[in-house]
């Protein structure tokens, strides 16, 4: 497509959109870069550029840099499809209408400083269905954070305020079970001499004297082996209990945080 008809392709698609936008106004500068961007070099342009695409990425665009007449359109146009997608889906606890109020957020304002969802939207596709698809796939993720909020909530109703620490009580209940099974997957994942190690200093209580002497070492060789089974050990604990739980590094460590203390007496009675 030579310049001339880019031009004049433009100009059709800007006078499209705003025809099916009508209460919305946006710069063609800020448009057409905003169009430039989403266009992948995979597809011709003719289809890029087609009328369909350029109204629903014209309405996308204005959402995206939070005009409102564009938001107004969005709400007016296509928050019932959010609606009718959200119906589908179990909400537990949820009402509907929070629910759908949550994802107009994420989808159209963004969370933290976060882009919003709808400048993810290329305009390969209808902008409904794209909707429909990122909405259930937002509320998925919500009700389940929401679910593990809720957990946390009930098992914190039933912790003795007498047992100590209320936050290590909290925490070994609610992640004693994904613990013990990291722990045992990791513990199986060590070498035979790694696990024996571990066995014989922690339940046959070897010291580091006497496993220098079993394996014909010096003592600070047997510390040092010791030490890195430990540490594979504990790694390895760490990295699936990260894939268990899709929480962040952060959350994550502050929970291994918690239960290291109990690291040792697991390893007395497992290893």
């Amino acid at each position: 497509m030579d310049e001339a008809s880019l031009e004049a392709a433009l100009v059709s698609l800007l006078a499209a959109a705003r025809a099916t936008w009508a209460s919305v106004t946006i710069d063609p500068d800020a448009f057409i870069p905003y169009l430039a961007a989403r266009i992948g070099t995979d597809v011709p342009l003719i289809h890029a550029l087609s009328p369909r695409a350029g109204a629903d990425l014209y309405l996308a665009c204005g959402c995206a840099h939070g005009d409102a007449a564009a938001l107004a359109a969005f709400d007016r146009a296509l928050l019932r499809d959010v609606t009718a997608a959200l119906a589908r889906i179990d909400l537990g606890s949820t009402t509907l209408e929070d629910l759908r109020d949550r994802i107009r957020h994420r989808i159209l304002i963004g969370e933290s400083g976060a882009l919003p969802r709808i400048a993810e939207y290329t305009g390969r596709g209808d902008l409904r269905g794209w909707l429909r698809v990122v909405a259930v796939r937002e509320a998925l993720g919500l009700l389940r954070k929401q679910k593990r909020e809720e957990r946390v909530h009930l098992e914190l109703a039933h912790i003795d305020p007498s047992s100590g620490d209320p936050e290590l009580a909290r925490i070994e209940q609610l992640y004693r079970e994904e613990f013990q099974s990291a722990f045992r997957e990791a513990l199986a994942s060590l070498s035979p001499r790694e696990r024996n190690l571990l066995r014989q200093h922690f339940q046959q209580g070897l010291g580091i004297d006497q496993l220098g002497e079993l394996y014909n070492i010096h003592r600070a060789t047997a510390a040092r082996w010791l030490a890195r089974a430990r540490e594979r050990l504990a790694s390895g604990t760490r990295q699936r209990m990260r894939e268990r739980l899709q929480v962040e590094r952060g959350e994550l460590d502050d929970i291994l945080r918690l239960i290291q203390s109990r690291l040792d007496i697991t390893l007395r009675s497992q290893a």
